[in-house]
């Protein structure tokens, strides 16, 4: 928590980060809406976990969605990408309607995600965790241009490695293969859950520079969760901040930082003058 406060209190050089423009492939002006969520809720137990929440994610964008622990987010991409089906809403992707609770369907029509908890093949290669997404995306998404598999595994510094068996990988490696594995669906929306989880300092700086690679080279949207605030802070050019199951404040990353209904959610005090 002490990271909100350190982000509140020192500058950030944004140049090279999050304010740059979002641009499609060839460099022009992105507009178009890759994801639309629009008034997704979900009660467990009569509670709920996410109400009445509404985000959106442009084509060659990164947005970042943060909150305490508690705050929804992980459920919320689970009903994005179909694992849980929603109470209401609506999830559109490239302007057409998902069906509510078929990841089949989701993954199918573009969204690609990654997990908190890594679900590699892990006595099958680097590569051949990509090729088995690779193959799913040639059966499944007729006239989406497939992804090579070489340019992937150097976009995200793991040619060397994609011999090797994903199991036997170092943690920050692992996340790097699931990030391959997930660009492999050639989507038009990557959700990616907590992929700075467990790397350190240099690991998460380079995270950044690939995020942001994906973006530009493959120019699908991109939601990033993460605890790591220095992180989502430079990797975003949008945030949404979530708490208790609602979406409280959305904006530009040195907005976000600033405002006083994220510093008191995350810190329990009042944004100093």
């Amino acid at each position: 928590m002490n990271a909100l406060a350190d982000l509140a209190e020192r500058p950030v050089d944004w140049t090279d980060h999050a304010m740059v423009s979002s641009k499609a492939p060839g460099g022009d002006e992105a507009e178009a809406e890759a994801i639309v969520i629009e008034g997704l809720s979900k009660k467990f137990g009569g509670v709920y976990a996410v109400q009445n929440v509404s985000l959106h994610c442009r084509v060659g964008e990164v947005v970042g969605l943060i909150g305490p622990n508690g705050a929804g987010k992980t459920t919320l991409m689970n009903l994005i990408s179909g694992v849980l089906t929603p109470d209401s809403g609506t999830v559109h992707l490239s302007g057409k309607q998902l069906k509510a609770g078929s990841p089949e369907n989701c993954a199918r029509g573009g969204i690609a995600r990654t997990f908190q908890n890594i679900r590699l093949f892990k006595r099958l290669t680097v590569r051949q965790n990509i090729e088995v997404a690779q193959v799913t995306s040639k059966n499944n998404r007729d006239g989406r241009k497939v992804h090579d598999i070489d340019e992937i595994l150097s976009l995200l510094d793991l040619h060397s490695m994609a011999e090797l068996k994903a199991g036997t990988l170092p943690y920050g490696h692992q996340r790097r293969v699931e990030i391959a594995r997930a660009l492999a669906l050639s989507p038009h929306v990557v959700l990616l859950d907590e992929p700075a989880a467990g790397m350190n300092e240099q690991e998460s700086k380079a995270l950044i520079g690939s995020v942001q690679a994906i973006r530009d080279r493959f120019g699908c949207g991109v939601i990033v969760i993460d605890h790591d605030l220095r992180f989502i802070m430079e990797v975003s050019e949008r945030i949404y901040v979530m708490h208790l199951g609602e979406v409280i404040v959305s904006g530009l990353p040195h907005e976000v930082r600033h405002d006083e209904r994220v510093i008191e959610v995350y810190l329990g005090r009042k944004a100093s003058n």
